[in-house]
């Protein structure tokens, strides 16, 4: 074990009940209504309680007790938030894929990088790390990542990588307990090769704790629920909140789907019987297909509550 010494929300049934299209919403397509709720909640709140602060695409604020985690950063605005390889065109697999600006649909979250006490990596893919986080990121701001990662990150001028391989565990220090991190296998894709082809990844099952508080968080990465990933977050415990990458990304490119959908979001659901669900990577920028609502409808009927939020808003776990 790694020891580093480093110092009422909006649910799915709410959400299906505003009336048809007549509902307001948010740039992302979310009411405005949760972001409102979100935020009093965080705002009235004085007890120790784990907070997320979705920024968009896969970037969180994960703050606890005196600790917060940056989540793969994506700081891109504008038109040309992301340039990257562009996995919804068809291309040839030997030749690899066209360069292709993403847009970010609406601004950047405000908030301040001072607080971050470490940033957690999933895998550094241009829309999991972009060049603008790259500028604004301090080069010695503490980094988690994969063995694979910190080699390009370490090529950007980053000082500062910790390498969590599969199964190991960090744990961080809070003011009056700790936070326990185990890596976990991320599969970007359901096909051998192209999951070659893409690189290994991580998520994370995160353990929040202080005195009598415990809550419990599986930050999925670009995965799939695949039965060897499953069979290893279910080993690690139950799942308070569970925060999938959706959106549905290559469902129309060469690479095939290398995010997950609705249909495989439920199905992770099913599998891991989280207390509820906090979808990301989805609806901020151009690259995401597959519309939020989409996961509202399959979500319908499980017993997990879908927590959804609007970008910059807080959601608080007492």
């Amino acid at each position: 074990m790694l020891i580093l010494e480093i110092g009422e929300m909006m649910n799915r049934r709410k959400f299906l009940g505003f009336s048809g299209t007549t509902a307001l919403v948010s740039a992302v397509g979310l009411p405005v209504l949760a972001h409102a709720k979100a935020q009093s909640k965080a705002s009235d709140e004085t007890e120790v309680a784990l907070q997320i602060q979705w920024l968009g695409g896969a970037t969180m604020l994960i703050s606890f007790d005196g600790v917060t985690f940056l989540t793969d950063p994506a700081f891109g605005i504008g038109e040309q938030a992301i340039v990257m390889p562009n996995p919804n065109e068809m291309f040839d697999l030997a030749k690899g894929p066209n360069l292709k600006p993403q847009p970010r649909f609406g601004a950047l979250p405000a908030f301040d990088l001072g607080t971050v006490t470490a940033t957690l990596i999933s895998h550094s893919h241009p829309d999991h790390f972009d060049a603008a986080a790259e500028v604004q990121i301090a080069s010695d701001m503490p980094m988690i990542a994969t063995d694979h990662d910190k080699q390009e990150l370490a090529s950007k001028g980053f000082l500062n990588i910790s390498v969590l391989l599969w199964g190991e565990q960090v744990v961080f220090p809070t003011k009056s307990g700790q936070i326990t991190i185990t890596a976990v296998e991320a599969k970007h894709s359901e096909n051998p090769e192209i999951l070659k082809i893409l690189g290994p990844g991580n998520g994370y099952f995160m353990e929040f704790e202080a005195g009598d508080y415990r809550k419990t968080v599986y930050w999925t990465g670009d995965t799939f629920p695949v039965d060897d990933v499953m069979a290893s977050v279910q080993a690690l415990g139950e799942i308070d909140v569970l925060i999938p990458h959706v959106g549905g990304v290559g469902t129309t490119g060469a690479l095939g789907k290398i995010s997950m959908d609705a249909e495989d979001v439920v199905k992770m659901v099913g599998r891991l019987k989280p207390k509820a669900v906090l979808p990301i990577h989805h609806s901020t920028f151009g690259l995401f297909l597959e519309p939020i609502w989409k996961l509202v409808q399959a979500m319908d009927g499980y017993a997990s509550d879908l927590d959804l939020i609007s970008e910059g808003s807080h959601i608080l776990y007492k």
